[in-house]
């Protein structure tokens, strides 16, 4: 049965309308004399008032089933927790009910208080704090079952950007639609599913294939470290593909035989370019490539090729930033006294206060070399555990540009609380910094360049690697 006011249109409606009962029902503008003007709370009214009379399963458009549920069919009443053991409350996305259940009945008596300024209040929070109490009345399923991963910036990146969560533990998933779709699900279509390689799309796959063999069957492997004896995680030439997929975002292709395909959003092959290469405006553009899941920032090496853009000099813009749970490396613009524009190593860290702030003791001077002379210069970012480094003579963090050393420190070590896994790289761009995906992108930091050919070792190279122009396989500078 398909309860609605407004009747869905559109192709995907069409294909299922003859499956479907359609039941036509008021919309609520009042709930026991409480005005309800937000269409979401609308919405929630509805749903409490038809599981109520008719019972049933109700999920969220943005709601994806993975798993058979004919297990949970004796329950009288069913919600699933958000957040790690309902830190946020029961989530309404999913209810399993049966007609005139006692803990729907009990729940919906409470929206006599109900206030349309609280957002989620009646519909999550509430039915977390009831639950403890009538715990005979209401079965709760853990955090996996639908609502991991969450909607902050860590789920969303999870979900969209890396390939890293398997939902082995889930029964379904929720895709925070609200919170992706301005951005992280902007202009998705079954090919985007079918090419990108993230956490969810690689579950999404299956259903768009009815069947048939996935054509890249080894595409949504899922790696905690590199299977390369060399320790490259993975190389992404950034040359256009024969024949070239129209679709955005592309994919960004890894050809080291680890299947660490990235995503790039709004970027344009370099046509101009004999080496080619990805273009990036500058607006609401990057590249972000996933990385196995252990992978550990004290022992790592990023290899890139960058042109900047000609164009107004700024200072503070992304060309590089590793992304780990708590912190941020960032190889970004630096204007020297001389007005040249170079860059320069940062590292940030979330605080408790959940707000960004400079790590002060890691502050390294820029580089002395002016990157704005419209060529390609390559850049090796090496990190080493600081023991090591030691043992070697070598210090644990440098910036190599055109096989030269601009930046070094021989104290740099990146604080346990920052966390040390790499969840990502990005590459002319951050993640929003205000953890809002759903807000227009902040292109005050994202930098206008051209890049091509990056590498990634799971290790930090030595100075005996040669990290120089020209060498590992790279190639020359244009």
């Amino acid at each position: 049965m398909f309860h609605y006011h407004y009747l869905p249109v559109g192709e995907n409606f069409e294909r299922v309308r003859s499956l479907l009962t359609l039941n036509e029902v008021p919309l609520v503008g009042q709930v026991f004399g409480r005005t309800v003007n937000h269409y979401a709370h609308r919405a929630d009214v509805v749903r409490l008032q038809v599981l109520e009379k008719f019972g049933g399963i109700y999920l969220d458009l943005d709601l994806i089933s993975l798993k058979p549920l004919d297990h949970l069919l004796h329950h009288e009443f069913i919600m699933a927790q958000e957040g790690v053991d309902g830190s946020i409350g029961l989530c309404n996305a999913m209810i399993m009910a049966r007609p005139h259940a006692r803990f729907i009945q009990r729940w919906y008596a409470t929206y006599a208080s109900f206030d349309d300024a609280d957002w989620n209040y009646h519909s999550v929070i509430l039915p977390g704090k009831l639950a403890p109490h009538f715990a005979k009345e209401i079965t709760v399923l853990n955090h996996t079952a639908f609502f991991w991963p969450l909607w902050d910036s860590h789920g969303l990146r999870s979900l969209y950007l890396e390939k890293s969560y398997d939902f082995s533990a889930n029964l379904g998933t929720h895709i925070w639609e609200s919170a992706a779709n301005k951005n992280l699900m902007k202009d998705i279509n079954e090919k985007v599913i079918m090419e990108i390689d993230n956490s969810l799309y690689c579950q999404l796959r299956p259903f768009l294939l009815d069947g048939k063999p996935d054509p890249r069957s080894e595409a949504c492997r899922i790696l905690t470290h590199t299977e390369r004896s060399d320790q490259l995680v993975g190389h992404w030439s950034l040359r256009k593909e024969d024949p070239i997929i129209d679709i955005n975002p592309l994919p960004a292709k890894d050809d080291s035989g680890n299947n660490l395909t990235g995503i790039i959003r709004n970027g344009k092959y370099d046509d101009e370019d004999d080496n080619g290469g990805i273009y990036l405006s500058g607006k609401t553009s990057y590249i972000f490539l996933t990385m196995p899941t252990e992978t550990s920032v004290k022992s790592f090496t990023v290899s890139w090729w960058m042109k900047k853009a000609p164009g107004e000099k700024s200072k503070g813009q992304m060309a590089m930033v590793i992304q780990t749970y708590n912190g941020r490396i960032c190889v970004e613009t630096f204007i020297l006294e001389n007005g040249a524009l170079s860059v320069q190593i940062k590292t940030i860290r979330r605080t408790d206060q959940w707000e960004w702030e400079q790590i002060q003791e890691l502050v390294l001077r820029p580089s002395p070399y002016d990157m704005d002379d419209n060529k390609y210069h390559h850049y090796a970012l090496v990190m080493e555990d600081k023991e090591v480094a030691q043992g070697r003579s070598e210090p644990p963090i440098v910036l190599y540009v055109d096989g030269y050393v601009t930046i070094s420190s021989t104290d740099w070590s990146l604080p346990d609380y920052v966390s040390t896994t790499v969840h990502g790289l990005w590459f002319g761009s951050i993640e929003p910094l205000n953890d809002q995906y759903q807000n227009p992108w902040d292109d005050s930091v994202n930098l206008e360049a051209h890049y091509r050919d990056i590498h990634v070792w799971e290790k930090g190279l030595s100075a005996n690697d040669k990290i120089s122009v020209g060498s590992n396989g790279l190639p020359a500078s244009g």
